[in-house]
């Protein structure tokens, strides 16, 4: 129920139907998925050539480095 009264809070602010704004919120999610999968085919492509990559402890130190 929960959902559904922001749904329908969303709609009436955006002047929609709930229908509306939930086909449009699968959209979007479809569209970064697809954009998520090819980004990942394509460093797997570049990992399978042989393609420079950061170390584990590379990635841990400029993780760190973000940490206050």
């Amino acid at each position: 129920m929960k959902t559904q009264k922001k749904l329908d809070q969303i709609a009436a602010e955006a002047d929609r139907s709930r229908n509306w704004i939930i086909n449009e919120a699968i959209d979007q999610y479809l569209d970064v998925y697809a954009w998520q999968e090819e980004r990942i085919r394509e460093r797997l492509k570049k990992a399978e050539k042989g393609g420079k990559f950061l170390t584990k402890d590379q990635v841990s130190d400029v993780i760190e480095s973000f940490k206050p």
